[in-house]
């Protein structure tokens, strides 16, 4: 498992998938460094218990399907310590879970959840990303080699503490061939996926970021948009073990469905 912005615990999964019988899933920001002030992540929101979201819309955060056993009725944002006293609290009316959701697999691992009351942008220290979508995946913007930003307050190293302040760690993205190695997920990997990290490993997500966000961001514009959601990991910044993030581009049918129903 994974996790990335605003307020994030930790939690380990055991994936139930018979092709990985030793899966340990886990959330996690390891060889990274703090947030800093030239970086946007008023659009993430803490879940607690180890999961994070993204804001998408003024009624709407995506995070994991795995983060469901976590869902409250409320969330909170607006700061990138996990103790700041004016975090912005936002009630949830509803959670909707991908219904192609595999929990052994780790397949469509997206779940949206619906607020109560539209997010007031001009008047809180939030926003929202902008997703990715099939244009930018089929344009190359998605391919092998492209650097893209994991955040979170996941812990810093495997079985670690959790850090009190988000941390970001850049990782660049990984073809599904080359995650589907059998020293990497042996065949595991499916189009609701994307893999990133380094083949030494060293940089990764790690517990406490589950549900939060992978992101690219335009250096010309220094627009930045949502690819991944952190769903799992053979441990944190294993060599070949890259981090697993579910494909937003690919889930857009249904999440497009669900918000605007």
């Amino acid at each position: 498992m994974k996790m990335i912005f605003l307020m994030l615990a930790t939690l380990t999964m055991t994936s139930a998938n018979a092709a990985l019988p030793a899966l340990k899933v886990v959330p996690r920001i390891v060889g990274g460094v703090e947030v800093d002030a030239k970086t946007d992540a008023s659009f993430i929101v803490s879940i607690g218990g180890g999961c994070a979201g993204s804001i998408i819309d003024a009624k709407w955060i995506l995070t994991a399907a795995h983060c469901k056993p976590l869902f409250t009725r409320a969330v909170t944002g607006g700061s990138t310590s996990l103790y700041a006293s004016d975090r912005v609290k936002l009630k949830v009316l509803k959670s909707y879970v991908h219904p192609e959701y595999s929990s052994s697999k780790s397949s469509n691992d997206f779940a949206l959840l619906e607020l109560a009351t539209p997010i007031d942008f001009e008047n809180t220290k939030l926003s929202k990303i902008e997703m990715a979508d099939s244009n930018l995946e089929t344009s190359g913007g998605l391919e092998e080699g492209t650097v893209a930003t994991v955040l979170g307050w996941g812990v810093t190293r495997e079985n670690g503490s959790q850090p009190s302040v988000m941390r970001m760690v850049d990782v660049p993205l990984v073809s599904r061939e080359r995650a589907n190695a059998r020293e990497a997920y042996n065949g595991a990997i499916n189009e609701s996926m994307i893999a990133a990290g380094y083949d030494q490993g060293g940089k990764d997500s790690c517990q406490g970021d589950s549900g939060g966000p992978l992101i690219v961001k335009d250096e010309v514009s220094k627009k930045q948009t949502l690819i991944g959601v952190v769903s799992f990991g053979e441990g944190c910044a294993r060599a070949k073990k890259y981090g697993i993030y579910s494909n937003v581009a690919y889930g857009q049918e249904w999440i497009q469905k669900v918000i605007n129903k």
